[in-house]
């Protein structure tokens, strides 16, 4: 019998428990989480196939033994998280996570060797943003062989403050630089300022944006593992557009750093979750501002050209080819757990080869139609995969 185990069951963990449920009936699984009240939700689910643990993967070895997969969703990522790819390599047990920040995707990577010889699979940044980004620019890059740069675009509408990992992730893209993959070598661009912003078109009712280098890690893995591309950047937006400035500003006068706590009233606090903590007391007081409805964005584009800037791949004498384009009416944890539940299925069915590897290392064929196809049945994806029309203004 197959048996999984999901680490962080919160909004995205348990979007992804929910959806392997379904999928994999006669699966069993461990949900793992340092928070017993988010584990007795996990296993309220199907306490037949849920059994919990608590675990506290940035303090402890956790023995995965028995385990086919393991999921990693325990952001914020750069916090340390990653530790648990060592476990994955003691037990011999397929990893993969949704990490989202470069310093997570690094320390990935630089377990390929042992992972090679180890024989197992090291998965990182499986989830929306990285994740079926990877998988659309795989598919892009198949389909245009002459094509050598790649641009991925984000943005996202939240309608409450959301879980406190996700904001500690969104404050750190703001002080953290930015790999963009410039003319076959790598620059630090600084993260979500005006000097780095670029318009895109997406399908309705997004519409056209204005959008940010941002420390994702696409650039990193698509580099690495296709060696045609000579740029490749990640740019993201923040809806409604005032939010970019406010996260930007707030993350560089403090917020966004994690190597520091503040004594308040003889209890040290992180300001990341002093921040949480207002943004969710405002939030529960009221009343909510009526901006727009939750929405959860993707677009990728390929592109031909040398010639490029510190802005990314879509520079002045660049060739836009093809391009893809996802939009949920839903908050990011939906898309996310979704892209964490195809991955799963799709390492499931097809075991990755030995190796540390970025999400691209799995079968777009595969990722994208399951991706499609699940994510049609939850509802609110549009008329799924879309193919934009190739435009870009600087």
């Amino acid at each position: 019998m197959t048996s999984v185990g999901i680490v962080g069951v919160g909004h995205m963990g348990a979007a992804a428990l929910r959806i392997l449920l379904e999928q994999l009936p006669n699966a069993r699984f461990l949900a793992m989480d340092r928070a017993p009240e988010a584990l007795a939700r996990a296993e309220s689910l199907d306490p037949q196939r849920v059994s919990g643990r608590v675990v506290d993967v940035t303090t402890e070895e956790v023995d995965l033994t028995g385990l086919d997969l393991v999921l990693n969703m325990s952001g914020p990522f750069f916090a340390g998280s990653g530790s648990l790819a060592q476990d994955a390599l003691r037990s011999g047990t397929t990893y993969i996570d949704i990490g989202d920040d470069l310093e997570a995707t690094d320390s990935i990577l630089a377990l390929d060797t042992q992972a090679k010889s180890a024989g197992v699979a090291l998965i990182t940044g499986a989830g929306w943003s990285p994740g079926v980004t990877n998988w659309c620019a795989a598919r892009l890059l198949d389909e245009h062989p002459d094509a050598d740069g790649v641009q991925v675009v984000w943005a996202t509408h939240e309608r409450n403050p959301g879980g406190l990992a996700p904001l500690r992730h969104m404050l750190h893209m703001a002080v953290s630089p930015c790999p963009v993959w410039s003319d076959g070598q790598w620059i630090d661009s600084p993260g979500f300022v005006p000097a780095t912003a670029a318009e895109f078109d997406f399908p309705e009712p997004l519409g056209r944006i204005e959008a940010y280098d941002t420390a994702h890690p696409e650039p990193r893995t698509l580099a690495r593992y296709y060696p045609r591309l000579r740029n490749a950047n990640c740019k993201g937006s923040l809806r409604p557009a005032w939010a970019n400035a406010a996260f930007s500003t707030l993350g560089r006068i403090g917020f966004g750093y994690h190597d520091l706590t503040i004594d308040v009233a003889g209890h040290d606090v992180e300001p990341a979750e002093f921040l949480w903590k207002l943004m969710w007391a405002r939030h529960a007081a009221g009343p909510q501002d009526n901006e727009g409805a939750a929405l959860t964005a993707l677009m990728v584009q390929v592109l031909r050209g040398t010639e490029s800037d510190t802005s990314g791949p879509a520079g002045s004498g660049s060739q836009v080819l093809g391009s893809l384009a996802v939009l949920d009416d839903a908050p990011m944890s939906r898309g996310t757990g979704l892209g964490a539940a195809v991955a799963a299925l799709a390492a499931l069915r097809e075991p990755p080869a030995a190796g540390a590897w970025g999400p691209e290392v799995l079968p777009w064929q595969v990722t994208l139609s399951e991706y499609e196809r699940i994510g049609l049945a939850l509802g609110g994806f549009g008329p799924g995969m879309q193919s934009p029309a190739i435009t870009v203004s600087k």
